[in-house]
């Protein structure tokens, strides 16, 4: 269980780091949209940016579960589960997104991955969805200042 819980918490730290990096380089990206006023006029600057942040975010977890999905293949008991690596992302984005269909699931010893996987995309899904949130609100106080 301690090893569970070891490699749980890096994988956690890993999806933590690539979530606050790819913010970080999408704020660079779209904070130029919001200085401009005048570019900002068109509702298709707001629709771009908001289907593009979607976008990106969306590719952020596939990453993030892509990264889950590879740690159950490297664990020789957990990889005895899967029947490929599509199987294991499988697991990991039923598992990422708190569904938890229950027809995969971990040998005893390695379960507790399961769940900390589950709370660590809850917490990394909740961050984009605030993320997505602020944008609105941004696009919103732009667009009634105009």
């Amino acid at each position: 269980m301690i090893l569970s819980l070891l490699i749980g918490s890096l994988i956690i730290i890993i999806s933590v780091v690539i979530q606050a990096y790819g913010n970080v380089m999408w704020l660079k990206k779209i904070i130029p949209s919001f200085e401009n006023r005048n570019k900002f006029d068109h509702s298709k600057v707001a629709l771009r940016l908001l289907i593009t942040s979607f976008l990106f975010f969306s590719i952020l977890h596939f990453l993030q579960t892509w990264l889950w999905a590879f740690t159950y293949m490297l664990i020789p008991e957990t990889r005895e589960l899967f029947s490929g690596v599509s199987e294991a992302w499988y697991f990991s984005m039923v598992t990422f997104t708190s569904l938890g269909y229950g027809d995969l699931t971990l040998t005893d010893n390695w379960r507790i991955l399961s769940g900390i996987e589950a709370i660590n995309g809850i917490m990394l899904i909740g961050w984009s969805t605030a993320m997505m949130y602020s944008l609105i609100q941004q696009i919103y106080k732009n667009q009634n200042s105009n």
